[in-house]
């Protein structure tokens, strides 16, 4: 863990970004419970509809399609609280637009995405979800990348991410977008497995 801890904050500086080499490591194997490809496929599905409460997409609607294709267990407590009311508060409904730089995390986990942390998530990312129709056979055939190099993310996004909250702190122009970061921190950190509940997931930088 050490090593690729001094890798990735090597990685960065090249780049420009500077931590400082005090931060702690991240989680060990031994002390994750990482999570399956079918269930990284599963969320990956019902974000697919969770995300539509911050386009304006009626609960009820999709509630309907989460509870056709058996999907409601890999919502939430949170998003699903969310589903369940007629007005949508607009910090609750930014929340789940950002739930877009999830998903690209999470197809990434599954090889369904690249991911470039500079960049917002794919214009096509939608269109290899599968969406108002079954999703079995997409979340059966889930592959999941080497946990190696989801540890790999984890550690590189907590970096990133303490690096972006500085800046904001200090006032730095920041090369990084914090939401961005934070919202792929979460769920990478969720598939390695450092929290079972994703309302949960400690973002501590």
């Amino acid at each position: 863990m050490e090593e690729l801890k001094n890798k990735n904050t090597e990685y960065l500086r090249s780049i420009g970004i500077e931590v400082p080499g005090h931060l702690p490591r991240i989680e060990d194997l031994h002390e994750v419970n990482p999570r399956t490809a079918q269930d990284i496929a599963g969320r990956l599905c019902a974000l697919a509809y969770v995300i539509g409460l911050g386009f304006d997409a009626k609960g009820t609607d999709l509630l309907e399609h989460l509870t056709k294709y058996d999907l409601m267990s890999y919502v939430s407590g949170y998003e699903n609280e969310q589903l369940n009311h007629d007005i949508i508060e607009d910090q609750d409904k930014i929340n789940m637009s950002w739930l877009t730089e999830c998903a690209q995390a999470l197809a990434w986990c599954i090889g369904l995405a690249d991911l470039n942390h500079f960049k917002h998530c794919d214009d096509d990312l939608a269109h290899k979800i599968p969406f108002k129709t079954d999703p079995n056979e997409f979340i059966q055939k889930a592959t999941l990348l080497p946990i190696s190099e989801i540890q790999e993310q984890s550690d590189l996004l907590y970096r990133m991410h303490w690096y972006a909250r500085n800046c904001g702190l200090i006032g730095q122009e920041c090369e990084l977008s914090e939401g961005i970061i934070s919202e792929r921190r979460k769920a990478i950190d969720w598939a390695y497995g450092v929290e079972e509940d994703w309302d949960e997931i400690p973002l501590d930088t």
